[in-house]
């Protein structure tokens, strides 16, 4: 009686019941298919995981994922219910009471009824997304796909938006900095400048090399000239020899303050700065002006590549695969949820006999 009840309870039964639901009450169940791929807007070298595996690079299938989890979100649901009819196009009379959707369900209910009703997935190598739709009409599961094509498309297009406003952001407030900078490095060398009554060192420099050149070599030609009278038994107190004398001095002490103006030789405290000193400042100056320069070069370039690139997508989502109206129900699988339903119950019935034997022997014991 026990083997025969038991085999009603989990074999019999629960087949009856999906005999009579899957071959009279189940409504059918209609797929739309659509095909799409997120691509690159430009072409790009190949990062290790291209070279290596010939796979879209890391930042494309980051992307397709960001799409494929947009699908299964809150945020889409909310988007198909408001211009597509989500609530509606499951509530249809077509629909059987146990696979239709209550429309006055709370949307976490409807979210997870969606995540039933579609199913996307990412084939790789090539990071094609696959997306098919069930729907109890066929135009629902079109409609409902192509919404889901247009949305994340949008979803794409956002992405787009942001990454190009954020570039071009980023680059001009680079290039303002650059240009503070600059303007900041150009004030300093003005002030610098005025203060040391010097435009450029390197200018200075050359020009106290080229006036300490011609003091000297006028200097070694006199002595050479005063040495060559005084071999020739001209007297030192002669006349010409003291003006030989004199101007050797004269052009001596020209040096010597040229040397001091330049190094300080003197050192005094307090005094002016040394030429030399004023000529290092203002090279670490127009060292800092050139620097300044180059980086606000560099950042306009920059600024212009962004606004340049802000004219074209960066990645765009491309279907080549339409959603069709099916002509053929697809869902649900009638023969196989029966005999689903009966390998189920058959090994719970056989798992049940096998415990009741077990717990027969001990209590026999």
């Amino acid at each position: 009686m026990a083997f025969a009840l038991s085999f009603l309870a989990f074999v019999a039964i629960p087949t009856l019941a999906s005999t009579v639901y899957f071959g009279l009450i189940a409504a059918d169940q209609f797929v739309a298919e659509a095909r799409f791929a997120v691509r690159g807007g430009a072409m790009a070298g190949l990062d290790a995981l291209s070279s290596l595996t010939g796979m879209p690079s890391v930042q494309i299938i980051q992307d397709t994922q960001v799409v494929t989890n947009y699908i299964e979100s809150r945020a889409l649901v909310e988007l198909l219910d408001e211009k597509a009819g989500l609530r509606a196009r499951y509530s249809v009379p077509e629909a059987d009471f146990f696979a239709s959707l209550n429309p006055s369900k709370p949307i976490e209910r409807v979210v997870k009824y969606w995540q039933g009703m579609h199913h996307a997935k990412i084939e790789m190598p090539g990071g094609i997304v696959v997306l098919s739709v069930r729907a109890f009409r066929p135009d629902d599961a079109v409609a409902l796909a192509n919404a889901v094509v247009a949305a994340s498309e949008q979803l794409v297009n956002e992405m787009n938006d942001r990454a190009r406003g954020d570039a071009v952001a980023n680059a001009d407030r680079e290039f303002r900095l650059a240009g503070e900078r600059l303007s900041q490095a150009r004030a300093a060398l003005e002030t610098a400048r005025n203060r040391e009554g010097i435009l450029d060192a390197a200018t200075e420099s050359k020009k106290a090399d080229t006036i300490l050149s011609t003091l000297r070599t006028q200097q070694l030609e006199l002595e050479q000239q005063y040495a060559v009278s005084l071999k020739q038994s001209v007297s030192a107190d002669a006349p010409q020899m003291r003006n030989l004398k004199s101007r050797i001095e004269a052009l001596a002490g020209q040096i010597k303050e040229i040397q001091s103006e330049l190094t300080a030789l003197d050192g005094a405290v307090g005094g002016p700065s040394a030429l030399s000193a004023s000529m290092t400042r203002l090279s670490a100056l127009q060292l800092e002006q050139q620097i300044a320069q180059a980086q606000y070069t560099a950042a306009a370039t920059a600024l212009e590549r962004a606004r340049l690139a802000s004219l074209s997508k960066q990645i765009y989502l491309t279907t080549f695969v339409r959603p069709v109206d099916a002509e053929e129900a697809q869902y649900p699988r009638r023969g196989m949820n029966i005999a689903l339903t009966v390998a189920g119950g058959l090994l719970l019935w056989v798992g049940f006999l096998a415990l009741a034997r077990f717990a027969s022997g001990r209590l026999g014991r």
